[in-house]
């Protein structure tokens, strides 16, 4: 579940970019060979640490459900009986819950597609605000970037966004940027940079193979015109659709577009106080779960959703133009890798100034396949031998795999999809689970939730075996769990 909740880690600092990264020691022995200064570069050796302690995990406060008074929700964080392990030290479990009794779960290109009982089709089951603001996951920073760059182990190639023409734009000051021409611009993100993907930081002495490119992201700047006709607009080209985020001519909006088809544009904007010299700009843009979101200056402006089906989004981002016209099978797109987001931003109308633009990924549930692993623990039932055979596509990646749950059977996938033993992997649940509750694999039964994940009261406090107390919680990090 890390980085939402943290098992034992250590607290990495950086000197060169000030930032401070949880990184977890699983089960191997810990390797500081592996540890990098990940804002700079994922190949770029971090340097040495004076102070690496090791640090506990996070104690939590587990409101328990009272059922039919307090009742699961979708994208609460539960614990529960672990159905493969019901007893012992691994018995306790703690994930997402993402589908609920009487849903059908179809895991598309990272997120979560349900079909409930009274639903024809599926459709997109968007996280509330309050969860979704809870589990971004940071790629960039312009602020974290290197304080000393010629100390640098390896050179830095300097910052993902790159301005164009080139002569029109300088650095200004830490992470930020200056463009001194009124006439068209364009700031790009480096498609050979690191990320957008689920590459972890946490995961670091432990690396999961591949990462998956994501197109749901949050992209957040401050804009300063010198003039107040300045026309600004974030453009992120993916899954063959162009999506806009502007600020211009008074007004502020979102849209959407086919690429090579902006006469078919659809538009949703508002109008704003007037731009100002020298007044800062904040501009808050999310593409997450097929909508688009616009913040300006703290206030919501504008909003778009579009209901793509899992098949149509399969075939608009892994599909090739021929394979669309072709209308090629869900099966044979399912499990292909998504391509990169091309991302930029467009000037026009005014010279300015950015002092910070940051970039944040949302959660990314990836398909996966069926291993030994699935079956280490216990055997299937007959009925349900078919569903865990290695090879297989795990629960709910696939439209072989899809989930359908009874009115009993809850799904739960975890934050960290890289690393995370969750509901899509684990298999077939223990004999005495199956023989006395349920034996369908890859569920949690009602029987075996015991409750919400609600806060972290106890964060991470230094080990014992490291000089510290085992007593003394890190009280910066307290927090509610979203």
């Amino acid at each position: 579940m890390a980085p939402t909740l943290l098992g034992q880690h250590w607290l990495v600092k950086s000197s060169q970019t000030g930032t401070a990264t949880p990184v977890g020691l699983g089960e191997t022995k810990p390797d500081a060979s592996r540890l990098r200064d990940w804002q700079i570069s994922r190949d770029h050796p971090l340097g040495s640490q004076s102070s690496l302690r090791t640090r506990m995990g996070d104690r939590i406060v587990v409101v328990k459900y009272l059922m039919p008074f307090f009742m699961p929700e979708r994208y609460d964080v539960v614990v529960f009986k672990n159905p493969t392990i019901p007893f012992g030290p691994s018995a306790n479990y703690i994930k997402r819950l993402v589908g609920m009794p009487g849903d059908s779960v179809w895991l598309v290109d990272g997120d979560v597609f349900i079909k409930e009982k009274s639903d024809d089709r599926f459709h997109i089951a968007r996280k509330p605000r309050h969860v979704q603001d809870g589990v971004w996951q940071r790629v960039h920073d312009t602020q974290s970037q290197p304080a000393t760059p010629d100390e640098l182990v390896r050179k830095w190639d300097g910052s993902p966004w790159i301005g164009r023409p080139e002569s029109a734009w300088t650095p200004e000051g830490r992470g930020g940027f200056r463009c001194d021409t009124s006439e068209k611009s364009t700031l790009t993100w480096d498609t050979k940079a690191d990320g957008p993907d689920d590459w972890c930081s946490y995961n670091m002495m432990s690396p999961v193979r591949s990462s998956f490119n994501v197109s749901d992201i949050r992209i957040e700047a401050t804009l300063i015109p010198d003039d107040s006709s300045l026309q600004a607009g974030l453009l992120i080209e993916t899954r063959m659709h162009r999506f806009r985020f502007h600020v211009e001519d008074g007004e502020a909006g979102v849209s959407m577009w086919p690429v090579g088809s902006s006469d078919d544009a659809v538009v949703v904007s508002e109008k704003i106080d007037a731009v100002l010299p020298g007044k800062p700009i904040a501009m808050s843009c999310i593409h997450s779960e097929q909508s688009l979101h616009l913040t300006v200056n703290g206030r919501h402006v504008a909003s778009l959703d579009y209901d793509w089906t899992p098949y149509e989004r399969l075939v608009n981002t892994v599909a090739s133009p021929k394979e669309k016209q072709q209308g090629k099978a869900a099966a044979t797109l399912a499990h292909r890798l998504p391509p990169k987001p091309k991302i930029w931003w467009s000037f026009e109308g005014s010279a300015l100034t950015i002092p910070r633009i940051s970039m944040d990924r949302d959660l990314y549930y990836r398909p996966s396949m069926l291993t030994g692993m699935s079956r280490n623990w216990n055997e299937p039932t007959e009925r349900h031998r078919e569903s865990v055979k290695m090879n297989r596509p795990a629960a709910a990646t696939h439209p072989d795999s899809v989930i359908t749950l009874t009115d009993s059977q809850y799904f739960v996938l975890g934050d960290n999809s890289g690393r995370s033993l969750d509901g899509r992997l684990w298999g077939a649940p223990h004999p005495l689970v199956a023989a006395q509750i349920d034996d369908t694999p890859f569920v949690v039964p009602g029987e075996l939730l015991i409750g919400k994940a609600w806060l972290v009261y106890y964060p991470a406090p230094h080990s014992v075996v490291d000089g510290g107390t085992g007593l003394v919680p890190d009280f910066g990090e307290m927090r509610f769990i979203r």
